[in-house]
């Protein structure tokens, strides 16, 4: 079998959404605290933020941060979280039986994401909350006037509105685990009102419904707000001890995503897109901290994930990495260090070797049939045409430089032949991502077993290329 890719940087498709590099953090374990978030360490600054992760957050560029939730939001009141933080209230939280010191919440995770330099996404409660307190949430966040909680947040020493364009209507409210879950009937007329008054409010902001796999619930909440939301969401986790079973899982992403845009263009007059806020790989560790021991096997998930994003980015626009520090982390810490597991690598090279635009691409590849679970509902699944190399090109937005990003599914090397129109003679840079074996890790002890590696390479209009074993590889190539 002879396994090609053949670009064409002429031929512009499409533009390449930056939120699709989005995360989420949300108070469950270690994310937060021990994580984002960690007073009296000598490793975190006067802000009880730490500067290691701070640091490691900066190096991927995070374009969108979600927050508090998740199923936390549908049990947390967003006042306990503002004002002098020896007067706020601990709390119980159901979601995950832990107590809630609420010493992180809302002026210090708009603090975070100036940081960072990401867009706040903020996720409502909808499960013991109403609209009174999301409309005030609103208000304490974009008030420019002299109504009360506008005032407070300046009270607070925060004088200029904060700004927020995202806002989630809820969490999983399908859900029985969920607090306050609701049927799809309960759920479309109470999201109706949200949206509707909170855009009255704010008519800047942009807000996100609740979809699932259940295309009745998502036909009955895009028929009640799909005239006035500009997003459903959609939430997907996979994961197996097979390797194959997990890579190939990008692909019933892809299915799913269809599934929805399909719905959304049958019942929706308005171009509502879909916001894929909860994706990860979850299969190993069920206790409340979450903290998988994620593999190279999953890091080549997220990279097949994030080049299915760049291609899909007009139907996909925003996407969140559940989650962002150790609980389903990309980042893990210690009390005296961290290290960035393979699904962080994903983001480390597909984020900073990316173009905006999204160029012609064509690939020739094998390709296999599997049948599989996914791990987390057990739902079967069975998928035909899912290839062993898969891949995107852009271009920066001053089109002076080429990416080129493939990832080699096969648990051995493969040669292909690359074709890049116009090209001619240069010299250009490869990184690779790839580790010893699919089950290799990271570790504090051990922190590069899975890595990125970089070399300089002859290119031409034609040429062979080499990618390694269960890889990713991006070559970036400079034009002017």
């Amino acid at each position: 079998m002879t396994f090609s890719i053949h670009v064409n940087p002429k031929k512009i498709l499409k533009q390449v959404s930056k939120y699709i590099y989005g995360h989420f953090t949300e108070h469950l374990g270690r994310c937060v605290y021990g994580g984002l978030y960690e007073e009296d360490s000598p490793l975190s600054d006067e802000r009880g933020f730490r500067k290691d992760v701070l640091s490691a957050i900066k190096k991927i560029r995070v374009p969108v941060l979600r927050w508090p939730g998740g199923n936390f939001v549908s049990n947390y009141h967003w006042q306990d979280g503002i004002g002098p933080k020896d007067q706020r209230p601990a709390r119980f939280d159901l979601a995950w039986q832990q107590e809630e010191s609420n010493r992180f919440g809302t002026d210090e995770f708009i603090e975070y994401c100036r940081e960072i330099g990401a867009e706040p996404y903020i996720c409502l409660n909808m499960g013991t909350g109403n609209l009174d307190e999301a409309l005030h949430w609103l208000e304490y966040c974009n008030g420019n006037g002299n109504t009360y909680f506008a005032k407070l947040r300046r009270n607070y020493g925060h004088p200029e509105p904060y700004h927020v364009k995202f806002w989630g209507i809820g969490n999983e409210m399908y859900g029985e685990w969920q607090v306050g879950h609701m049927t799809a009937e309960e759920y479309a007329k109470n999201a109706r009102e949200y949206v509707k008054w909170m855009k009255v409010f704010d008519p800047s902001i942009e807000t996100v419904v609740i979809g699932c796999d259940d295309a009745d619930w998502n036909v009955k909440i895009l028929k009640a707000t799909g005239d006035i939301t500009d997003y459903i969401s959609y939430h997907f986790y996979t994961g197996s001890e097979d390797y194959y079973e997990t890579v190939s899982t990008v692909y019933l992403l892809k299915e799913r995503l269809i599934g929805v845009k399909k719905l959304i263009d049958m019942v929706c007059k308005r171009n509502v897109k879909i916001v894929l806020d909860e994706w990860n790989v979850w299969h190993r560790v069920m206790d409340n901290k979450l903290e998988e021991p994620y593999t190279l096997k999953d890091g080549i998930f997220a990279c097949g994930v994030l080049i299915l994003l760049q291609k899909m980015s007009d139907i996909v626009p925003i996407a969140n990495l559940a989650q962002l520090v150790n609980a389903l982390g990309a980042i893990h810490t210690e009390k005296n260090g961290l290290y960035l597991t393979p699904v962080y690598k994903a983001f480390e090279l597909i984020v900073n070797h990316s173009g905006e635009k999204l160029v012609e691409t064509n690939i020739e590849t094998e390709r296999y049939d599997i049948d599989g679970k996914m791990f987390f509902n057990k739902t079967p699944f069975s998928l035909s045409e899912v290839p062993y190399i898969d891949g995107a090109a852009t271009i920066s937005q001053d089109g002076k430089k080429l990416y080129i990003s493939t990832v080699n599914y096969k648990k051995e090397e493969l040669m292909i032949n690359v074709r890049i129109e116009g090209m001619g003679k240069k010299i250009g840079t490869l990184y690779v991502l790839t580790g010893p074996d699919v089950n290799a890790q990271n570790t504090l002890a051990k922190p590069n077993v899975v890595d990125i590696t970089s070399r300089s390479i002859n290119v031409d209009t034609e040429f062979k290329l080499k990618l390694d074993a269960s890889s990713c590889t991006t070559l970036e190539i400079q034009l002017e």
